[in-house]
């Protein structure tokens, strides 16, 4: 629990958006908004009266106990992947999969870049690459879920219609991405159609409305919520991704306010145009390092922002406000410093929440998202293994507490080394290949980390080697075909 005057908060917020307002970059949006109460100040800017936010809260707080139990998921699975697990029904099942077995999330949301280990270096995505990653997430059975990458050897209007196309030739692991072009949304969502059989199957359509600071709900977002509504896919996902210092204020307090008053804006907007919708919130900050103008969330100040906006949210505005439990390492290659980071995120998370159980939130992501890297994921994946199988239970049976033995033994002075006990259970013990407990002296210190990362490297592009086609059904993918067809007649 974080300790704040969360009143004071919480009325500058509601200040805030009545002083300044929201910019809405769309008519149809804005003028909901304006039939449901709101007021248009001389910037052209939205004031949003308290009166309306409190009736969104009041409408939140009757599903507030369903998206707290949603929530539960996203630290083990991330966000956009629990998205997906809620939306085709499978959460209980999977919170049973989880307790038994291993898995985990691959690259985040999608990498626009590839680092290319071998040569040292990061690339664009093409095609080539994209196949090869579908192909990864596919033959490694601890992925769960993998992004679909962003081409850029593709036309841009077309590119997220093609990819998820694509994608599916090669893994049933991908689902939900972001349309990017809302004219793409009514696509994604007939491609759910086709796969699931089902009407208004909203499973590969995912994403969110982001604000661009200082409290803009910019074209894109707004004519992707308007079409959102139109088509009969109700989620709003609203998002305050700033980087203090310099669209924010500095500090955390300045900082916390304007986020909500941004969410809260987004959201507001959402229920007018949708009061049936489901209407979330989402909180990614960084902060610029003035010494060399790059931006970073791996530092206290910007885990602390995220988390107190998201516990202001639950005390103050209904819940629904979903944060990372780190987003991204803004090292912009493999090694020890992504994973620095990424365990000072889930230390701080942890520290910030009373909650020991917050996993390591690494997924082969580099670069704060942007650049994708299968070397670090294999890395990543280790790390997460390892806390997989650390258990607050220890078993008392026969089995494991040999008495009779222990006492002999311990009598006669003999160790335990030859005893058939040992022999019998020495093999349960955790131990990792990659990551050995212990290093033989004689393998000396110097350049392990390219050794371990150069294993790595081996490690995936073995798990390509062993890639198997899903199943796929041929008429389903004629289907698509025709969709995607019809997409290219569209978008030219």
């Amino acid at each position: 629990m974080i300790r704040m005057d969360t009143e004071s908060l919480k009325e500058k917020t509601l200040q805030l958006l009545l002083d300044v307002g929201m910019e809405i970059q769309n008519e149809q949006l804005s003028g909901v908004m304006l039939e449901n109460g709101c007021k248009q100040l001389p910037t052209g800017r939205l004031q949003i009266p308290a009166e309306l936010v409190d009736e969104l809260v009041a409408r939140q707080e009757k599903t507030r106990a369903e998206d707290d139990d949603d929530q539960s998921l996203h630290p083990f699975c991330g966000i956009d992947w629990t998205h997906w697990i809620v939306w085709t029904g499978q959460k209980e099942q999977m919170k049973e999969r989880l307790k038994s077995e291993f898995l985990i999330s691959a690259f985040d949301c999608g990498p626009t870049r590839y680092y290319d280990y071998q040569a040292g270096t990061d690339k664009p995505v093409d095609t080539e690459i994209f196949i090869e990653m579908k192909k990864f997430a596919q033959a490694t059975p601890e992925i769960g879920y993998v992004s679909t990458w962003y081409r850029q050897d593709m036309p841009e209007g077309t590119e997220r219609i093609a990819s998820l196309i694509l994608a599916l030739q090669y893994t049933d692991k991908v689902d939900g991405i972001e349309a990017i072009n809302p004219a793409v949304i009514k696509y994604l969502v007939e491609i759910g159609e086709i796969m699931s059989g089902n009407p208004k199957d909203r499973r590969y359509l995912a994403g969110s409305e982001c604000i661009i600071s200082p409290l803009i709900l910019e074209k894109r977002s707004a004519d992707d919520m308007v079409e959102r509504e139109r088509v009969g896919v109700r989620e709003y996902h609203m998002c305050s991704m700033p980087t203090m210092g310099v669209t924010f204020p500095v500090t955390p307090a300045a900082a916390v306010v304007m986020s909500c008053a941004e969410i809260l804006g987004g959201m507001v907007a959402a229920y007018c145009l949708d009061p049936a919708g489901d209407i979330t919130g989402r909180m990614i900050s960084t902060y610029m390092d003035m010494r060399t103008a790059d931006t970073t969330a791996a530092n206290p100040e910007s885990i602390l922002v995220d988390l107190a906006v998201k516990q202001l949210f639950d005390e103050c505005f209904g819940g629904h406000l979903w944060t990372e439990v780190f987003f991204s390492p803004s090292a912009n290659e493999p090694g020890l410093l992504a994973v620095y980071q990424n365990f000072y995120g889930a230390t701080g998370c942890a520290f910030l929440t009373d909650d020991a159980s917050t996993p390591y939130p690494g997924m082969g992501t580099l670069h704060n998202g942007a650049l994708g890297s299968p070397t670090q994921f294999m890395l990543d994946m280790e790390i997460r293994k390892s806390q997989f199988f650390m258990r607050d239970e220890i078993a008392v049976n026969e089995d494991t507490m040999p008495y009779e033995e222990m006492v002999q033994r311990a009598a006669n002075k003999e160790p335990f080394l030859d005893s058939e006990h040992t022999f019998a259970h020495f093999r349960e013990l955790w131990n990792s290949d990659l990551l050995p407990l212990t290093v033989p002296a004689s393998a000396g210190g110097i350049g392990q980390e390219k050794k371990m990362l150069d294993r790595c490297e081996e490690m995936w592009r073995a798990n390509v080697e062993k890639w198997e086609p899903p199943e796929v059904d041929e008429d389903k993918m004629k289907a698509l075909a025709e969709l995607q067809e019809r997409a290219e007649k569209e978008f030219v």
